[in-house]
């Protein structure tokens, strides 16, 4: 009988049967290695941006790309390339029917993004934290998480708080940014020299140096602007503020805190004023260990 075997077995049609069966495991296998490699992709993406980041014309991708990324579309980008994987199967279906199933499964995975929106709660909450030691952890993390999470300080170093701000206004001279910048040689290029959130920083640490109420706050912006030369250039106004801190601190009533912190400063880039002021307090405390550290600063 036409179309049974040699003992009247029935011959599976094409398309259907083991063919559809083959198939299937075919659709499966191109589905799942597109979507492996678009991860793959992503992440090779990502360190490449990183890379270009201080090539003109490339500054922000990298933070822009992972903003992406922590929007949904390490999620996302998995499922467009699924999609592309199954329309690369449409060529070898067995039927019509397989054909238009098929291209249902690529259009179902290239539209799950329009419906599956993840985003990360804890870096949501972090983003905006209520008390003094949530910001100080955040500003901690920030501090090195990347140039995005730096841009979150600007905004705590206005907290109503003077410690919050104390501790923001001092992160926003120590830093990813920063310390990228001012490590920098002829060989090794800075990757953010051309971010603008260099010029953001030494702004918001001009305005706290010059109008903070908080003196510990204008101590903290002038070490972290003359500290950081490279980055933020020669600023004499904080060299002014440190010397001024010096004065200041053999009064009675004076924080010694700041006096370590202005001493820290004295001992970086030379300035005449600032070591001037140093030799004038190594003579005025009476603190042995404050005054022989001073003399090393004067020098």
């Amino acid at each position: 009988m036409e179309g049974s075997g040699p003992r009247g077995e029935l011959k599976t049609p094409p398309g259907s049967g083991a063919a559809g069966g083959d198939y299937g495991g075919r659709l499966l296998g191109v589905v799942v290695a597109g979507a492996l490699l678009a991860a793959i992709a992503s992440a090779a993406a990502g360190f490449g941006l990183e890379a270009l980041g201080g090539s003109a014309g490339f500054a922000g991708w990298a933070d822009g790309f992972r903003a992406f990324l922590g929007a949904g579309g390490w999620l996302w980008l998995p499922l467009w390339g699924a999609a592309l994987g199954a329309l690369r199967a449409v060529a070898w279906a067995p039927s019509a029917r397989h054909r238009l199933g098929t291209v249902a499964v690529a259009l179902a995975l290239a539209s799950l993004p329009l419906v599956l929106r993840p985003a990360y709660v804890e870096m949501r909450r972090a983003e905006h934290p209520r008390t003094p030691r949530a910001k100080a952890r955040a500003i901690l993390k920030w501090s090195y998480g990347s140039p995005a999470a730096v841009g979150n300080i600007l905004e705590l170093s206005r907290d109503p708080e003077p410690r919050v701000r104390e501790q923001a206004v001092l992160a926003l001279g120590v830093n990813l940014v920063v310390a990228d910048i001012e490590r920098a040689t002829s060989t090794r290029p800075s990757t953010y020299a051309r971010y603008a959130l260099r010029d953001s920083l030494r702004a918001r640490l001009l305005e706290a140096l010059r109008d903070d109420p908080a003196e510990s706050v204008r101590a903290e912006a002038a070490r972290a602007l003359w500290k950081a030369p490279a980055t933020f250039g020669r600023q004499r106004a904080a060299a002014e503020t440190l010397g001024a801190v010096l004065d200041r601190a053999p009064r009675p009533g004076a924080v010694e805190r700041l006096a370590w912190l202005a001493l820290d400063a004295a001992a970086g880039a030379p300035d005449p004023g600032l070591k001037a002021a140093a030799a004038r307090f190594a003579a005025a405390t009476p603190d042995t260990g404050l005054a022989r550290v001073a003399r090393m600063a004067a020098r």
